[in-house]
């Protein structure tokens, strides 16, 4: 027997994690600087730059605590360098994925300080 289906929900939440959104970024330089100094931030943003994986996976692959990675996630969430997507199965269930905003980063140090620019995805549209 299968679950009932709340389609207005499935709706909502497709809405909320659509493609559609233009990912920007967040952070200043200095904030994404920081986050790259992090180990286990950039662990996580190279597992997440080839495909889109779900917090319990980046858990088992990197061999990191749950707590790391979920609190690495948020910092990275919020600097705009990885986004959320909603990944459903054809059973009903769903789950939260996590992708990178964009293929790479370049961190230039000149005179003002520190400067930042992404490239985001060539598959992007």
């Amino acid at each position: 027997m299968s679950a009932p289906s709340n389609t207005a929900a499935v709706q909502r939440a497709r809405e909320r994690y659509s493609d559609d959104d233009e990912p920007e970024l967040d952070a200043s330089a200095d904030e994404v600087a920081a986050l790259l100094t992090d180990e286990y931030a950039r662990e996580i943003l190279q597992a997440v730059t080839s495909e889109a994986s779900p917090a319990c996976e980046l858990v088992e692959t990197l061999g990191v605590s749950r707590p790391t990675v979920y609190r690495r996630l948020d910092d990275l969430e919020e600097a705009g360098l990885v986004e959320p997507a909603m990944s459903f199965d054809p059973d009903g269930h769903h789950r939260r994925e996590f992708r990178a905003t964009f293929e790479e980063v370049t961190v230039t140090l000149g005179a003002d300080g520190f400067g930042v620019e992404t490239g985001t995805p060539a598959d992007a549209n």
